[in-house]
C-alpha cells in the first residue's frame, strides 16, 4: 500500500499575524497564531531574554522609572511609587539584588499628601530637573541635589539658575527669573506681595519673584501653584514640554477638582511658576469648543498633538509671551478619530502611535496612517477583553545588539499580560504573553551605571 504525503515550504519575508482571513486562505508568509517570536527584516527570530533583575522598592506599584542628568552633571535613575521618590543605589549590580534582603533603592522623600491614583505617572525631564504628576493636585519636582524636605534657604554669594526655587525668611517661595549669583550677606529685603519682585544685587543680579507659600514637600517639592493668592495647586494626568515650556493637560486642581479639557503652561524656561498673576508667561486654556476630554499628548519637533477621545488638536508656538500657543482642531466633530486609551499611546522621535475606536494609527508631521492591518481584529478582541488599563511604549532597542524599534501594547488579562509588538520597520504585528505579570508604568530606558 503506497503512502501519500505532501510538503509545505515556507519562505520569507514573513509578515506576522493575520486574522483577517480564514486560516486556509492565508498565504504562507502569515500566521494566525504566532506567539513569543519577533520579526526582523522579514525573518522569524526568538525574542531577546527578558529576565527580571530589579524588584520594586515597596509594596505599591511603580508608576515610572527614568534617568536624568542634574545641574552638577550627575546621573540619577529614579522611580516613583505611591509612597514616594526613590533613587537606584550606585552600588547596584546585576546579581547582587537577587537576595531577598537586598533593596537596590534609596528613599529620597515620601509624599506628605495623596499623590494621585495608581496610574502611570506622566514624567518630563526639563532644565536638569525631574518633574512628574499622576492625576493628583500637585506637580512634583526634584533637582537631584536637594533632599532635605523643603526648598533650600537663600545663601549668600551662591550661583542660582533660572527657575530655581528658594524659601525666603518669611516662609514664602521665591523663584529666580534669571541665572546669577546672589549678593553678599545679609539676604535681600523680600517682597511680600504675590508676584512682587526682589532684586538680589550680587555679582550677577538675580530677579526673584514671590510665588506664595510652599506646597507640601518632603525630599522633593510640589511646585505648580496656579493661584498663589488663594494657595491653589494643580497636577494633571499628562505632561509635555514644548517651546521651552512645561504643559500640564487634563488638570486636577485643589479648588474645583478635575478639568479634563484644561491645559496649563509655565513661562518659558521657568517651570516653577504657573500663576499668570505672578508671571504673564504662565497661562491656561480650556478646550470648551470640543465635546470630549484630553486623553494624551505627544510632541513632534515644535508641534504638539493633543489626543482627545474623538479628535486631535494641533498646538504650535506663536512667539507671543502672553499667548504663546495656537490651538487648531484637526477636526472637532462630535465623533471622529481620537485616542480612546489614556496610556495606550506612545511616541518616539517624529512618530506617535495611538489607538482609536476603529483602528490603530501612527501620526507625524506628514499625516496619519492606519497600522492595525490584518492583525487589527485580534488586537481589538484583546483590548475589549482587558481587565485593566492598557499601557504602551515605543522601545527603540532591547540592548545594543537587538535594535528592533517596537511599539509595545501591554493589555492586562486574567492570568498575565498580552503584549502586542508592532515592528515599525517591518509594519507587522507579533504577540507575546507573560504570565503572572502586570505593567504599572510606561517602559523607558534608564542609565544604571
Amino acid at each position: 500500500m503506497s503512502k501519500n504525503y505532501f510538503e509545505l515550504k515556507y519562505r520569507g519575508p514573513y509578515k506576522g499575524v493575520n486574522t483577517s482571513l480564514p486560516e486556509d486562505l492565508l498565504t504562507p508568509e502569515y500566521s494566525p497564531y504566532m506567539v513569543n517570536f519577533i520579526l526582523k527584516n522579514g525573518e522569524i527570530r526568538t525574542r531577546p531574554n527578558q529576565s527580571i533583575f530589579l524588584r520594586g522598592p515597596d509594596s505599591t506599584p511603580i508608576l515610572f522609572v527614568t534617568s536624568f542628568f542634574d545641574s552638577n552633571n550627575v546621573w540619577h535613575t529614579c522611580c516613583v511609587t505611591g509612597v514616594g521618590l526613590y533613587q537606584l543605589n550606585r552600588n547596584w549590580r546585576v546579581g547582587i539584588q537577587r537576595s531577598r534582603n537586598y533593596n537596590p533603592w534609596s528613599l529620597i522623600g515620601a509624599f506628605t499628601v495623596q499623590p494621585g491614583p495608581s496610574n502611570p505617572a506622566a514624567v518630563q525631564v526639563f532644565v536638569n530637573k525631574l518633574f512628574w504628576t499622576n492625576g493628583g493636585t500637585n506637580l512634583w519636582m526634584w533637582d537631584g541635589i536637594t533632599s532635605i524636605g523643603a526648598p533650600s534657604i537663600w545663601k549668600a554669594s551662591t550661583a542660582y539658575k533660572k527657575g530655581e526655587v528658594i524659601q525666603d525668611s518669611a516662609g514664602n517661595l521665591q523663584v529666580a527669573g534669571n541665572s546669577g549669583i546672589s549678593k553678599v550677606a545679609p539676604h535681600p529685603v523680600w517682597s511680600a506681595v504675590i508676584g512682587g519682585q526682589t532684586i538680589d544685587s550680587g555679582t550677577t543680579p538675580i530677579t526673584w519673584t514671590e510665588n506664595g507659600k510652599p506646597a507640601p514637600a518632603n525630599g522633593f517639592g510640589a511646585i505648580a501653584v496656579v493661584d498663589a493668592t488663594n494657595g491653589v495647586t494643580a497636577g494633571a494626568n499628562f505632561l509635555i514640554e514644548l517651546n521651552s515650556q512645561l504643559l500640564m493637560l487634563s488638570t486636577v486642581e485643589s479648588s474645583g477638582g478635575a478639568f479634563p479639557q484644561r491645559i496649563r503652561w509655565s513661562p518659558s524656561g521657568i517651570p516653577t511658576i504657573w500663576d499668570p498673576n505672578v508671571n504673564i508667561g504662565a497661562g491656561f486654556n480650556d478646550e470648551l469648543d470640543v465635546p470630549d476630554g484630553i486623553l494624551g499628548a505627544i510632541t513632534v519637533g515644535t508641534t504638539a498633538f493633543i489626543l482627545r477621545s474623538n479628535g486631535i488638536t494641533e498646538v504650535t508656538s506663536t512667539g507671543i509671551g502672553i499667548n504663546p500657543f495656537n490651538f487648531n482642531h484637526l477636526w472637532a466633530s462630535e465623533r471622529g478619530i481620537g485616542n480612546i486609551y489614556p496610556y495606550g499611546y506612545a511616541s518616539y522621535g517624529p512618530l506617535g502611535i495611538f489607538i482609536s475606536s476603529d483602528d490603530i494609527y501612527n501620526v507625524s508631521l506628514g499625516g496619519f496612517k492606519r497600522i492595525g492591518g490584518v492583525a487589527r481584529d485580534a488586537i481589538y478582541n484583546d483590548l475589549y477583553a482587558n481587565i485593566g488599563l492598557p499601557i504602551a511604549s515605543i522601545v527603540p532597542y532591547y540592548q545594543l545588539n537587538y535594535v528592533y524599534n517596537h511599539y509595545k501594547l501591554c493589555i492586562p488579562q486574567k492570568n498575565g499580560v498580552k503584549i502586542w509588538n508592532y515592528s515599525i520597520e517591518d509594519d507587522s504585528w507579533q504577540p507575546e504573553f507573560k504570565s503572572n505579570t502586570i505593567y504599572t508604568g510606561k517602559t523607558r530606558y534608564c542609565y544604571t551605571y
